[in-house]
């Protein structure tokens, strides 16, 4: 480039952009111009409109005066049929939309007199004051309280020792304790029991351990077949056995505490044979809980996973053991209502009921890897007198459900709780079942 050009190019370049910005100028100048005739075109049509109808009446109203007296009869009868059905049009929409509010209001009237049936007659209490004082408390000063140091404790009378038992213990609902804090009856048991050690009543202490300890067996024993309530006690007698331990003043059990929790601890009792109490508590009713379990899986065992076949078409024909058998419709019925989705769904509560009871996870491990050791356990020994299963496309089937099983360890982060070593004695079994 020349030296001359230099200025020219850089001339060009100021003009262009002042150009472009001159433009730009322009169209935003020339874009409010549109939005105002916009508005202006508007509101000259809602006129003209409001022109319309002012010319239409009076037109209306010259005809009438131009009109016979029959002619003005009519055309006032014409002009209130018109008004009225316009009002009955309007009566209409307002009469459908108090329908779907009556609709609505008796479908809330009913869903609180069924928790007013269930007993939460006080939660609806406290939702029809808060609606009722919401609007009042915008305009009130409110009031507010100073800091507190909580001691921690709950102080109750003797003679309600057993009121607080049967409220606590026996009455308590699974469907309930899921809506509250993890643990509460534990926690509010062991707050009574600061306040016993507080005032130093040994008798007053060991009358509400033992109801305590008493209530729940009671509880467990009228409704073992009950896994919700069973897995219920189960959590909070393992989280009072923990408290008792945390704040026990034991310095083997405050390696983990901050100084505000070794505040708490007991000061003038020690509850270590208590402890055992609970430990052993605890255990039964882990083992009655068990029990359950494996009562409501066992039937499904064989249907699903020995005879539940997935893959459709490899057992097409029937194995020389089965041959000249002939099953019911009410047989086969109970196969697919016992098959493997079934096991699925069954697991899949088990999984929820302890999650929503905050289970300690630990425990949780363990509860399946002997829940699945025992479907390991009870399909081997029925795989080793079917001889009718000793062919290569059982096998496979075999080997598919299994996979499922194992998948559902891992869907649920159950992969490292021992459970899929349950599953490894089928190898070698289903290796030799084509020699059978």
């Amino acid at each position: 480039m020349c030296p001359d050009e230099a200025p020219y190019v850089l001339m060009c370049e100021i003009c262009e952009e002042l150009l472009e910005n001159q433009l730009q100028k322009t169209e935003k100048d020339s874009k409010k111009k549109e939005v105002t005739l916009k508005k202006q075109v508007k509101d000259l049509k809602e006129e003209n409109e409001k022109q319309q109808k002012i010319i239409q009446q009076h037109n209306s109203i010259t005809r009438n005066l131009q009109l016979g007296p029959e002619a003005k009869i009519e055309a006032t009868m014409q002009h209130e049929i018109t008004r009225l059905t316009s009002e009955n049009l309007d009566l209409r929409e307002s009469n459908d939309k108090n329908q779907d509010q009556i609709r609505k209001l008796k479908k809330m009237l009913k869903t609180y007199a069924k928790r007013l049936k269930d007993g939460e007659a006080a939660e609806i209490a406290a939702e029809m004051d808060k609606d009722d004082t919401k609007s009042s408390e915008d305009n009130v000063a409110h009031v507010k309280h100073r800091e507190r140091n909580y001691m921690g404790m709950l102080e109750y009378r003797k003679e309600d020792e057993q009121a607080l038992i049967k409220n606590l213990i026996m009455d308590l609902k699974p469907r309930v304790a899921v809506g509250l804090l993890p643990g509460l009856p534990a926690y509010v048991l062991f707050m009574c029991v600061r306040h016993t050690d507080y005032v130093n009543d040994d008798e007053k202490v060991r009358g509400l351990l033992t109801n305590t300890i008493n209530g729940i067996k009671k509880c467990v024993k009228k409704h073992h077949s009950d896994v919700e309530r069973v897995t219920l006690w189960l959590t909070n007698t393992c989280r009072l056995l923990h408290t008792l331990k945390q704040y026990s003043g034991e310095k083997a059990f405050q390696a983990d505490n901050s100084p505000r929790q070794n505040e708490h601890g007991l000061r003038n009792f020690d509850l270590s044979e208590y402890r055992q109490v609970f430990s052993d508590l605890a255990v039964w009713i882990y083992q009655t809980m068990i029990k359950q379990m494996q009562e409501s899986v066992q039937q499904m065992i064989v249907p699903a996973v020995l005879e539940h076949e997935a893959i459709a078409g490899l057992t097409a024909s029937k194995p020389s053991g089965m041959r000249g058998r002939s099953s019911s419709n009410a047989n086969e019925l109970e196969e697919k209502e016992l098959s493997l989705d079934s096991l699925m769904k069954v697991m899949n509560k088990y999984s929820q009921i302890l999650a929503q009871h905050a289970v300690d996870p630990e425990l949780v491990k363990q509860i399946f890897r002997q829940l699945y050791y025992f479907v390991a356990s009870g399909a081997l020994n029925n795989l080793l007198l079917r001889k009718d299963m000793c062919n290569w496309s059982k096998g496979m089937q075999i080997r598919y459900n299994l996979s499922h099983l194992e998948q559902w360890l891992r869907d649920n982060k159950l992969g490292e709780s021992g459970a899929l070593s349950a599953l490894t004695y089928y190898p070698a079994q289903l290796g030799q079942e084509n020699r059978c």
